[in-house]
């Protein structure tokens, strides 16, 4: 939907057809199904409204089930982050063996909750979130009262939890990494977190692997028993791209992009959203948008690539962001977690703080905690690649005099005002 707007904006005015799988939910903004619609947000709410001037053909309750690309003979590079200029267009193979022909495609089809084998029978009351559905599904089975196991502790998990613990329910949690938000975090700001939910009366279980499901609750690999009478599975997302095999297209983990979010080894294809990963060239790496927010931007830089001659697209660069409440915390991430953190302003005991991430040379993240108002700043410090020394001196250790260094930094900086 996002990218269909844009295109309009953009000036195009051939016709432009949406499909959709979706039928009793049509067209629907995707915040967080665990932090809306579970604590009762309105449904009707998050409708995407099909706006006139769009004048776009809509096809709902209409699977994509395969794609024939008129030439997939150019392969591009993503470690430079250009794709090659093949054929242009294809025919896409739709449910009840409809056909479409195309002459630029955005592939949007999203992602669905990753269920492996072991966590999907065993236990009468297993749920994922992801859709509107799951989310109303689990809200109905948590006004019984019951016991509750959260298996993975990303952000899904962790809202989910402090959601039970504010209707007064018994939850474990139960992560194979060392804590919250870990893979995102870092093992030092993950364990940190462990702490908000066991302040909070969450039983959290790190380091734990789950062996199966059973009548009564989940198995841990060492034989370990967690009783529950409701169980949630947020191990994760896995890219709809089940329908791309065979197209020609690199989809292992998620349709791969170049920097101009261009589909390698395809003209006139692109991507946006959970069904992809591109080369972010702020970072230097193949990785996936973030929350809504870079969602919403990455479909508009596809629109503009697909109606861009190849080497007049522009490049996205996106800094990744979330935000979660937890326990009436705020906690806000933006960039990349995998540099040193340093605490640079608050103190964990209190939590509220400030970490930021370096790699030695630049800073790379930053995570505040109760901290909304230094979330801006500390965007566009990563956004500009800042040097690591404006928060930490030559040894490494705290800069007295961080607001003087950062403030200084802007102004001497061609700064970006926005990220």
């Amino acid at each position: 939907m996002r990218s269909a707007e844009a295109l309009r904006r953009l000036g195009f005015e051939d016709r432009l057809t949406l499909i959709g799988r979706d039928t009793d939910f049509p067209p629907y903004d995707r915040p967080p199904p665990s932090q809306s619609v579970l604590t009762g947000g309105d449904v009707d709410g998050y409708r995407l409204l099909v706006a006139p001037d769009l004048d776009a053909e809509l096809m709902m309750n209409t699977t994509a089930e395969g794609l024939t690309l008129r030439s997939t003979s150019a392969v591009g590079s993503t470690s430079a982050g250009s794709v090659g200029t093949g054929g242009t267009g294809g025919t896409l193979r739709l449910s009840a063996g409809r056909t479409l022909d195309f002459d630029g495609l955005v592939i949007a089809t999203g992602a669905e909750a990753r269920q492996p084998a072991p966590l999907r029978s065993g236990h009468p009351d297993v749920f994922v979130l992801r859709t509107f559905e799951d989310s109303l599904a689990l809200r109905a089975a948590l006004l019984a009262g019951p016991r509750v196991a959260v298996i993975g502790a990303g952000f899904v998990g962790c809202a989910v939890a402090s959601h039970c613990r504010a209707l007064g329910l018994d939850v474990t949690v139960i992560e194979e990494g060392p804590g919250p938000l870990g893979r995102v975090l870092g093992t030092a700001m993950g364990r940190e977190l462990a702490g908000l939910h066991r302040d909070h009366g969450t039983v959290v279980k790190t380091g734990a692997s789950v062996a199966g499901l059973h009548p009564d609750g989940v198995e841990l690999a060492d034989g370990t028993r967690v009783p529950a009478d409701v169980v949630v599975v947020a191990v994760g997302r896995a890219p709809r791209t089940e329908w791309l095999r065979g197209s020609g297209l690199d989809v292992e983990d998620g349709v791969l992009l170049d920097a101009t979010c261009a589909a390698a080894g395809a003209s006139r294809v692109v991507a946006a959203g959970d069904v992809a990963r591109w080369f972010n060239p702020l970072f230097g790496a193949v990785m996936r948008v973030g929350r809504r927010g870079d969602t919403v931007e990455q479909a508009a830089a596809a629109a503009d690539t697909l109606l861009a001659d190849g080497e007049n697209a522009v490049p996205f660069e996106s800094v990744p962001y979330f935000r979660s409440e937890q326990y009436g915390t705020t906690i806000q991430f933006v960039g990349r977690g995998n540099g040193v953190p340093h605490v640079v302003a608050g103190t964990l005991a209190e939590r509220q703080f400030v970490a930021v991430y370096t790699d030695g040379q630049h800073i790379t993240g930053a995570l505040c905690v109760n901290r909304p108002s230094q979330l801006i700043r500390f965007r566009r410090m990563v956004a500009a690649r800042a040097p690591a020394d404006l928060v930490l001196t030559p040894e490494g250790g705290q800069v007295g005099t961080l607001a003087g260094n950062l403030t200084a930094y802007e102004a001497a900086t061609a700064f970006p005002q926005t990220a």
